[in-house]
C-alpha cells in the first residue's frame, strides 16, 4: 500500500504544480490588460506614459536577466524562491488596487507594478522547469512540454476574456483577481508533497559561472543557431508589432470594432499550438524539423498581414491570419525549445541559458520596434512590415541552411522536441 501511494505521489504532485502555474500565468495576463486599461482610462496616460509602463516590464529582464540566470542556476531549494516570488506578487498587486480604491494610484505607480511582476516573472520562469526535478518526475521531457502548454494555454485564455471581463467587473477587481492567484499558486507550492531541494553544481567565480552559461549555449549547435534566428526575428516581430495598429486602422482603414477580433483569433491558435506540440513530442518528432518548419511558419505566416487589402472582410481575414498563423507556430517552437535546453544543456545551466535567450529576444524586440517607427514614418506601414518580412524570411533560411547541414547523427541536434517566447 505505502508502495503504491510513494509511485503515486510524483503524478499528484506534477498535476498541483501545473494547476498552480497556470493559476499564476493566467492571473498575470488579466493583470497585464487591467494595466493598460487604468493607464489609458483612469489616468488618461498617453502613447508616451503608457510606453514607458511597458518599458518598466521589460527592465528585470533586460537588466538583471543574465545575472540571474547565474543566481538562480545556484538555488538548491526552488520551490522557495517560488513561492517567495508568488507573495512578493500578490504584495505588489493587492498594494496597486488600494490606491487605486483610495484614488492616489498614479502613471508611476503602475510602472513600479510592472517593474515588480518583471522581476518575478523572471524568477518564475528561470525555475518553474528546474521545480520539477525535485517532483520525482522521470519523463522530464514530457513533464515540461505539459507544463509549458498548459501554461500557454492559460495565458491564451486569460487573454481572450480579459477585454470582456475588464469591461464587466472593472479593473480594481481585476487587480484583486491577479492577487488571488497568486496567493492560491503559493498555496498549492506548499502542499507539494516532495522535499524541496535539487542538486547543484560546486559554485565558482560569477565571472565564470556566466562565461560558462555562454559556453554551453555556444557549444549546442541547434541552441545557438535558434539563438542567432531568435535575435533577427525577434526584432522583426517588435517591428511589426509597432506598425501593425496604423497598417491596419490608418492604412487599409480597418473598422476600430474590428481591431480586437485578430488578437482573439490569434489566442486561440495559440492554445491550439499549445496542444499539439505535446503530441509532437509524445511521437517523438525530432527537435531540429519541428524548429525548422515552425521557423519557417512563423516567417510565412507574418507575411500574410501586408497583404491585406479590398474590402473590410478579405482586410479582416488577411488581420487575423497574419496574426494567428504565427502565433500557432510560436507556441509550437516555445515548447519544442523547452526539451533541446533540458536534454542539451542540462538542468544545471538551464536559467543561464533561458536567461540569455529570453534577455537577447526582449532586447531585439525593443529595437525592431524602435526601428519600425522610423521605417513606418519614411516609408509607411505596410512597407515598413514588408521589410521586417523579408528579415524574418532571411533569418528563417539561414537557420534551415544551419540546421540542415549538421550531421544527422549529432545528437545535441536531434533530441526529439519539445523557451523563450518569440
Amino acid at each position: 500500500m505505502s508502495a503504491s501511494v510513494t509511485a503515486a505521489a510524483p503524478g499528484a504532485d506534477l498535476r498541483t504544480y501545473q494547476v498552480a502555474q497556470a493559476a499564476s500565468t493566467f492571473g498575470s495576463t488579466l493583470t497585464g490588460t487591467a494595466v493598460s486599461v487604468v493607464a489609458v482610462v483612469g489616468l488618461a496616460a498617453g502613447p508616451h506614459e503608457v510606453s514607458l509602463i511597458v518599458a518598466a516590464a521589460m527592465i528585470p529582464s533586460l537588466v538583471f536577466g543574465p545575472a540571474a540566470g547565474v543566481l538562480l542556476d545556484r538555488v538548491s531549494r526552488p520551490r522557495r524562491m517560488l513561492l517567495a516570488a508568488d507573495l512578493v506578487a500578490a504584495a505588489a498587486v493587492l498594494c496597486c488596487a488600494a490606491t487605486m480604491a483610495v484614488g492616489v494610484l498614479t502613471v508611476a505607480g503602475l510602472a513600479a507594478l510592472s517593474v515588480v511582476l518583471g522581476g518575478a516573472r523572471v524568477v518564475i520562469e528561470g525555475l518553474y522547469f528546474v521545480h520539477l526535478t525535485t517532483l520525482g518526475v522521470t519523463d522530464l521531457a514530457r513533464a515540461r512540454a505539459g507544463l509549458q502548454s498548459t501554461t500557454m494555454v492559460s495565458r491564451s485564455v486569460g487573454a481572450a476574456i480579459a477585454g470582456p471581463l475588464v469591461a464587466t467587473v472593472g479593473a480594481a477587481t481585476m487587480f484583486v483577481c491577479d492577487a488571488v492567484t497568486y496567493l492560491f499558486s503559493a498555496y498549492c507550492l506548499t502542499r507539494l508533497t516532495a522535499p524541496d531541494r535539487r542538486v547543484t553544481e560546486r559554485r565558482h567565480g560569477f565571472g565564470r559561472e556566466f562565461l560558462e552559461g555562454v559556453r554551453a549555449l555556444r557549444g549546442h549547435p541547434l541552441l545557438f543557431a535558434l539563438a542567432l534566428y531568435l535575435l533577427a526575428g525577434g526584432a522583426a516581430s517588435g517591428g511589426v508589432a509597432a506598425l501593425r495598429a496604423v497598417f491596419l486602422l490608418d492604412e487599409v482603414a480597418l473598422p476600430v470594432a474590428l481591431y480586437g477580433i485578430p488578437a482573439v483569433v490569434a489566442t486561440l491558435f495559440s492554445a491550439a499550438g499549445a496542444l499539439v506540440a505535446p503530441r509532437l513530442q509524445a511521437r517523438a518528432v525530432r527537435a531540429r524539423k519541428v524548429l525548422a518548419v515552425t521557423v519557417l511558419g512563423c516567417a510565412v505566416g507574418t507575411a500574410i498581414l501586408p497583404m491585406a487589402t479590398g474590402p473590410t472582410a478579405a482586410v479582416l481575414l488577411a488581420a487575423c491570419l497574419g496574426a494567428a498563423v504565427p502565433m500557432f507556430f510560436g507556441a509550437v517552437l516555445n515548447i519544442a525549445l523547452v526539451t533541446v535546453m533540458g536534454a542539451g544543456v542540462g538542468d544545471g545551466y538551464f536559467a543561464r541559458v533561458g536567461a540569455l535567450l529570453a534577455t537577447g529576444t526582449t532586447a531585439a524586440n525593443l529595437l525592431g520596434a524602435v526601428v519600425g517607427g522610423m521605417l513606418g514614418e519614411r516609408y509607411g506601414a505596410r512597407a515598413g512590415i514588408w521589410m521586417f518580412v523579408a528579415i524574418d524570411l532571411a533569418a528563417s533560411l539561414a537557420f534551415l541552411l544551419i540546421v540542415g547541414r549538421a550531421p544527422a547523427d549529432d545528437d545535441r541536434t536531434d533530441e526529439t522536441i519539445v523557451q523563450v517566447a518569440r
